[in-house]
């Protein structure tokens, strides 16, 4: 294990060398050369009498990355060949020439110091730069909302702690179906008893037409929103009552085609579709309602196009002035085929039933109106019966109700 963290040490010099920055400026170049670590770690090496040269290439790696000028400045070398120099001052020198010593000696020997060191004290000493005084901590106060409660003081009853969900284990149909915390039945009942259905409530029937106009709760948007919800359910509901079998949740069901038609058609997500479905089946009122909804008769009609001949309008309105005055003919036999006077082909006088108006006329014309009643009295006479009949037989060939 040491020795993998020395190969690690090792990763962290290579990539701080490969980077930007210095490589000199590498906390592990600065411990190999501040500290006797490697020479530490390789006497407990050679303690323990492990042959393995792995933790001796992974030493020799770390080696290199040692700074040049040694572990310690030579500052005892240089006062022993100048003792009149104090140690501040050999500091600067060893800063000035990176910590190489001959350059340092060579210098002095040769008097050729830069001005800025020729000038400077050479009897300054080295100060120790004194700590700063670490300002106390000051006591934060706790606030919260969940102060003295039962896991502030670890009081809590560790068996009602968990991680996570409570029973993940659980599917949601067994969270339904598990009624152990649902509200019983006594609790339903007093609930039930304690409301009083005879309390006299504020009548608001007439609200609307004292103030003699209508407010519009919802907006457009909201009506647009309810088409489309009714649309998506109509949708859903044709699909149950072909196939229920689409509202299946297994993984081959949500690949089939019939499921993806009704995403497309609906725009819900397959949760949504298997949720409508689960509570479809677990609320037969909404089944009934959906049907009387959706599966009852709207009175709509296919139009059938008559197959039959039809005369133009001017051509029907003759034939039917024609069919009035002949039943008036056949009801008063000595009437003519005129208003008044006397009849063309009856004997004697009388009034005749003739084109007196006509059916198709301008409304509220006189001769129009009564050629109207004469047609609505005398229906039976005309065959009405059969027109009616065969409408009857033609509804019932198209599979409509008559």
């Amino acid at each position: 294990m040491l020795t993998d963290q020395l190969y690690s040490l090792k990763a962290a010099a290579d990539s701080h060398k490969a980077g930007p920055l210095n490589a000199n400026d590498s906390m592990v170049a600065e411990l190999v050369t501040v500290t006797p670590i490697l020479k530490q770690v390789q006497q407990r090496f050679e303690e323990s009498k492990l042959s393995t040269t792995r933790w001796k290439s992974a030493l020799a790696a770390l080696e290199g990355f040692r700074k040049p000028g040694g572990v310690i400045r030579p500052k005892k070398m240089i006062q022993d060949l100048f003792p009149d120099l104090g140690s501040g001052f050999i500091s600067k020198l060893l800063d000035e020439y990176e910590d190489s010593t001959e350059q340092v000696i060579g210098h002095l020997l040769e008097d050729s110091l830069p001005a800025h060191l020729a000038n400077a004290d050479r009897k300054e000493e080295f100060r120790d730069i004194a700590p700063r005084p670490t300002p106390p901590l000051s006591a934060s106060m706790r606030h919260n909302v969940f102060d003295d409660d039962e896991f502030d003081k670890l009081a809590v009853d560790m068996s009602n702690v968990h991680f996570g969900k409570r029973n993940p284990e659980k599917s949601a149909d067994d969270i339904l179906n598990d009624r152990s915390s649902a509200p019983n039945k006594a609790a339903i009942l007093s609930a039930l008893s304690a409301f009083d259905a005879d309390d006299d409530e504020r009548d608001d029937t007439y609200d609307v037409a004292d103030a003699g106009l209508v407010v519009n709760d919802g907006g457009p948007e909201d009506a647009e929103d309810q088409k489309r919800k009714d649309a998506s359910e109509e949708v859903l509901f044709r699909a149950y009552q072909s196939d229920s079998k689409v509202f299946g949740r297994d993984a081959a069901t949500r690949r089939g085609q019939s499921r993806a038609k009704l995403k497309q058609q609906t725009g819900m997500t397959d949760e949504a579709i298997e949720g409508w479905a689960l509570m479809l089946t677990r609320t037969p009122h909404q089944m009934r309602q959906l049907e009387m909804k959706y599966s009852a008769f709207s009175g709509d009609q296919p139009a059938l196009a008559p197959t039959a001949w039809r005369a133009s309008p001017a051509e029907s309105a003759a034939e039917d002035s024609g069919i009035d005055g002949g039943a008036d003919n056949l009801n008063n036999p000595r009437g003519g085929s005129s208003n008044r006077g006397r009849g063309r082909g009856g004997r004697g006088r009388g009034r005749g039933g003739g084109d007196g108006g006509n059916v198709v006329g301008p409304s509220g014309d006189k001769d129009t109106e009564s050629a109207r009643r004469r047609k609505e009295a005398n229906k039976g006479s005309r065959a009405n019966h059969n027109r009616r009949n065969q409408r009857a037989r033609k509804m019932a060939r198209g599979g409509l109700p008559g």
